[in-house]
């Protein structure tokens, strides 16, 4: 076994339960931006013959720990990956090569969140002066609700449409 690839020659009919680390290199992962594993990937699986032991069932569960940038206050945090159910079917499979490397890759990636918080409740960064607000507030002139608009009126990019003459 090279990384995730198996040779399903002999499978017994209760199938193989194979656990064990990889490095994220193994998986493509380690450009990730904003985001670096600090443990190996940890996998669990259960490769199972089905359907007369033509097709491969693969059942299990990947962890690992990474550091990531949270996306509010920019400051980095210790996460947990956990992909909790993985499910797979391999048609075919008896008697080749399965390589689980780009499924297992994909599970990893889409366990991970739209936006990385270091805590729920972050304050993240303050728009003007760029202070983590988590850290206490900054100096700078509470803004009114008046003055938070993005563009004037005047200036706003959608005030062109305002002179559109349509029939």
């Amino acid at each position: 076994m090279k990384g995730l690839q198996f040779d399903l020659l002999d499978l017994a009919p209760e199938g193989k339960t194979l656990e064990g680390d990889l490095e994220c290199a193994e998986f493509d992962l380690n450009e990730l931006l904003r985001r670096t594993f600090t443990a190996p990937i940890h996998y669990q699986l259960k490769l199972t013959p089905i359907n007369g032991g033509h097709d491969l069932l693969v059942q299990g569960t990947l962890s690992s720990r990474l550091t990531v940038i949270c996306d509010r206050c920019d400051e980095p945090f210790d996460w947990k990956l956990t992909v909790p159910e993985i499910c797979h079917e391999y048609e075919n499979a008896f008697g080749t090569t399965v390589d689980l490397t780009d499924d297992l890759r994909e599970d990893i990636l889409i366990s991970f969140p739209q936006q990385f918080l270091c805590r729920e409740d972050c304050q993240g960064l303050c728009p003007q002066c760029g202070k983590n607000l988590n850290l206490g507030p900054c100096d700078c002139p509470e803004t009114t609700e008046d003055s938070a608009e993005e563009f004037p009126a005047e200036e706003s990019p959608w005030s062109g449409l305002d002179r559109l003459r349509l029939p």
